[in-house]
């Protein structure tokens, strides 16, 4: 039976091979666990008949020298025991841990492999869900499932041997309640496992919530949304609480009752067992044998109950994180080509949809010589962006053909390709780290001469060494700890470090204020000398030297030329050009 049709079943062994499977590069160190696990199944039920012994035949008899020997076997006994229980619990743990540390480098290494479309139909929350908490569940399986409740399994079988071997009447009378034990056992299982399923989903409601709003505070608290949020939040959280009140509920009621069905089968052994003492056919060493079987009995069953719900919430997130990995939908098309690209790009009759209802860039076509620099201007929605994320192979465009260095992009070994193309968007991200790590971004193949010359080259020096500690400032997360053109300068220089052959400029300047825009434009010569351009712009006086400007309306091409020509034909780069003359004034 399939994982996805049988969400979490403990039994769904395809799903439990193939998490087996994980473990198989620490199978000399597995292997040694689940010894160490059968020697504990059988040294632990020795305990009782050492005691037996010790009653029956050495305290009985006054043998002192005997029970003497019998207390060291006892003591070496526990000795080896608390030694083999050490090994078996690290390595248990361990191997969970090794496994899920490799299983999360694969998780991350398959989320960068992924297309951009995928995270704009998934919530970041789920995401860092699976990567995290899912993750950390999947541990439990190796830890406290199957090699654990194998064990306790062997165990249970030792002891009931061991019991019917030294008194087969008595042993049907301590199991009487057996029956009863399964049925709530079982009761619990279903009952915690239906918990713990709602407290997974409420988890990952509430991290998608709260990172959500956390990146977003800003306009929670610009509109006046604190009181909203705050009940939008109480409500998840309380459902959060109620998922865990639920299987708190269970555990409150299924240990005690575990506890009154141990008392009852000793209860049933002692009034059974007083009898034949009295007449001699049970010996009182069998009888403290017994007590303490039933005791190591019912341990494990306690705990194989709450094992089970473990492992099965392991087998959740693991067929959760298996889906994601399994995913092949949005996995980003790897061409074998590779080299120096010269920058010559070209769209040819290029349409693109982010649905198949939608179809956002239409028919278009241009042509960008190497070093020549390509402005496209136009309304917000009329697929500017659009024409440059898909240069870069962020979407996978639907007819038509793109071409750099008259090689299609579907054909370009993606890290190839994007080594040679900057991209300097109006909302710059910084990374949490020093401004240095920002601009590097641990490339090795930038020098510190190289790092400094870009900056230089963006004049972005003198702002660098007055913050605390210059390079090594911290910049925070998303780069809050500086200003909007200090990000944007910083997003220059990590783009002239990399020395592109093709620089894209999304909006690079509308966002800095009038200095900063004027440092930037002082610089923006050097910054595509030599190179291919292509500038998205706002203002359309930063793009009055391109050489050739497209007019984009509604994923279509209106008009095309230099700045010159589009002027001296009046047609729509006139019109938005003189709206927005009119607006600075």
């Amino acid at each position: 039976m399939s994982a996805k049709n049988n969400e979490g079943n403990v039994f769904d062994l395809k799903l439990l091979k193939r998490i087996v499977l994980l473990a198989k590069p620490y199978k000399r160190y597995g292997i040694i666990a689940i010894i160490t696990t059968i020697s504990l199944a059988i040294l632990m039920p020795l305990q009782p008949i050492l005691i037996r012994l010790s009653l029956d035949k050495y305290i009985a008899n006054g043998d002192l020298q005997g029970l003497t020997r019998m207390l060291i076997l006892l003591i070496a006994l526990l000795i080896l025991q608390t030694l083999i229980m050490f090994v078996n619990t690290y390595l248990t743990n361990w191997l969970g841990q090794e496994v899920i540390s490799a299983l999360r480098v694969r998780v991350f290494n398959h989320l960068t492999s992924l297309k951009v479309k995928f995270y704009d139909k998934t919530p970041i929350g789920t995401m860092v869900t699976r990567s995290v908490s899912d993750i950390e569940t999947v541990a439990n399986i190796f830890s406290q499932g199957i090699i654990t409740i194998s064990g306790d399994f062997l165990q249970l079988f030792v002891i009931t041997f061991l019991m019917f071997y030294t008194n087969w009447k008595l042993t049907f009378i301590c199991l009487a309640v057996l029956p009863l034990l399964i049925y709530a056992s079982n009761k619990f299982r279903k009952g915690v496992k239906l918990a713990f399923q709602q407290v997974r989903t409420q988890i990952s409601r509430l991290n998608s919530f709260v990172q959500e709003h956390i990146t977003g505070m800003s306009v929670v608290q610009i509109f006046n949304r604190e009181e909203q949020e705050y009940q939008k939040f109480t409500k998840i959280n309380r459902l959060h609480l109620e998922a865990n009140k639920k299987s708190i509920f269970h555990y409150a009621i299924f240990f005690p009752i575990v506890e009154i069905i141990t008392a009852t089968s000793i209860g049933l052994m002692v009034w059974y067992g007083s009898r034949n003492v009295l007449d001699g056919s049970v010996t009182p060493g069998v009888m403290v044998s017994f007590i303490l079987y039933l005791n190591m009995f019912f341990r494990p069953i306690r705990l194989i109950a709450d094992r089970f719900n473990t492992m099965q919430m392991g087998m959740v997130a693991s067929e959760r994180i298996f889906k994601l990995i399994d995913n092949q939908e949005y996995i980003e098309e790897n061409g074998s080509h590779s080299g120096e690209i010269t920058g010559r790009v070209e769209f040819k009759s290029v349409r693109f949809g982010y649905s198949d209802n939608e179809e956002i860039i239409k028919n278009v076509s241009f042509l960008v010589e190497p070093g020549k620099t390509l402005a496209i201007v136009g309304a917000t929605g009329s697929g500017k962006s659009t024409l440059v994320n898909l240069l870069t192979k962020f979407y996978d465009h639907n007819d038509g053909e793109i071409l750099v260095d008259s090689i299609s992009v579907r054909d370009w070994n993606l890290e190839s390709l994007r080594s040679q193309i900057a991209f300097v968007l109006q909302d710059v991200f910084l990374f949490s780290g020093t401004v240095e790590e920002n601009i590097r971004l641990d490339e090795k193949r930038i020098s510190n001469a190289d790092m400094l010359d870009a900056i230089d080259q963006i004049g972005a020096r003198e702002f660098i060494e007055k913050l605390d500690g210059g390079f090594n400032y911290n910049v925070m997360e998303r780069g809050s700890s500086l200003s909007v053109g200090q990000r944007q300068l910083i997003s220059f220089a990590r783009a002239l470090a990399f020395n592109p052959k093709i620089l894209i400029l999304d909006e690079a300047t509308s966002s800095v204020d009038s200095e900063t825009e004027n440092l930037i434009q002082q610089a923006i010569s050097k910054l595509m000398a030599g190179r291919t351009s292509i500038v998205i712009a706002h203002r359309l006086s930063t793009i009055r030297t391109a050489d050739t400007i497209l007019v984009m309306d509604a994923g279509k091409v209106l008009e095309r030329g230099t700045h010159d020509e589009l002027v001296e034909r009046k047609g729509a780069y006139y019109k938005l050009l003189v709206s927005q003359q009119f607006a600075e004034l």
